[in-house]
C-alpha cells in the first residue's frame, strides 16, 4: 500500500472516531418541573403554618448538555407576619416533584417523601428538610442524581430579614447515556478499513 493511500484511510478512520466521540460528547436533554404538596392542610401549591408559608417554584423547560448540574425548581419560605417564633411544619406533609422529559424520548419520573422539621425566622434555628426516598431517578435511560446531604435531604433555607422569601435551588447531575450505537458503528467502519487494508497486500 502506497504512503498515499495509508494516509487516505488514517484520515478517514480519524474522522468516523472523531465524529463518534463529538456525537458521544454532545448529548443534551430537555425537561420541565413540576412540585405539589399533599397532607397537613397543604394544597397543591403550598403549605402555610404559623405564619410561614412554603411554596416551590418549578423550573421552565431547558435543555442542557449530558453531566449537567441542572437545576430542578426551588423551595421558597416566606414569613407572612414578620419575625416569628419556631414553629414545626404539620406532620404528613409530603412533596412530589415531577420530571417532565421530553429529550431524548418523553417520559415522566419523581423524587417524593415528606418534608418535616421547623421553620423560624432566624435561620440557626430552623431545621426544615426534604428527604426523598430516591435520590436517583431514570426516564428513558437518563439519570437524575439528587443533590443532598449526607442523610439524603435537601435543607430548606429559611426566610430572614434580608431575605424574606427565601428561595432553595434544589439541584441534580443529569446524565445521558452515550449513543453506543453510534460508537461501535465507527469502530465497525475502522475494522472494514483494516480489513481492506490487508486485502490490497495480500493482493498487491
Amino acid at each position: 500500500m502506497t504512503l498515499h493511500s495509508f494516509l487516505r484511510h488514517a484520515r478517514a478512520a480519524s474522522l468516523v472516531l472523531g465524529l463518534s466521540a463529538a456525537t458521544a460528547g454532545a448529548q443534551t436533554l430537555t425537561f420541565s418541573t413540576a412540585g405539589s404538596f399533599s397532607g397537613g392542610g397543604c394544597t397543591a401549591v403550598s403549605c402555610t403554618f404559623g405564619g410561614f408559608t412554603l411554596s416551590f417554584i418549578n423550573a421552565a423547560s431547558a435543555s442542557y448538555f449530558s453531566g449537567s448540574l441542572v437545576d430542578l425548581g426551588m423551595f421558597q419560605t416566606q414569613a407572612t407576619g414578620g419575625t416569628l417564633p419556631m414553629t414545626a411544619i404539620p406532620a404528613g406533609v409530603s412533596f412530589t416533584l415531577m420530571i417532565n422529559q421530553t429529550a431524548p424520548g418523553a417520559g415522566t419520573n419523581s423524587f417524593v417523601d415528606g418534608i418535616s422539621g421547623t421553620l423560624a425566622f432566624d435561620p440557626s434555628f430552623s431545621s426544615l428538610v426534604w428527604t426523598p426516598i430516591q435520590t436517583i431517578v431514570q426516564i428513558n435511560g437518563v439519570t437524575y442524581d439528587l443533590v443532598t446531604d449526607d442523610n439524603g435531604r435537601v435543607n430548606i433555607a429559611a426566610p430572614t430579614a434580608s431575605q424574606n422569601p427565601n428561595p432553595t435551588i434544589v439541584k441534580a447531575v443529569a446524565t445521558v447515556p452515550e449513543p453506543s450505537t453510534i460508537i461501535l458503528l465507527g469502530s465497525g467502519l475502522v475494522g472494514v478499513i483494516g480489513a481492506a487494508q490487508l486485502r490490497r497486500r495480500k493482493t498487491g
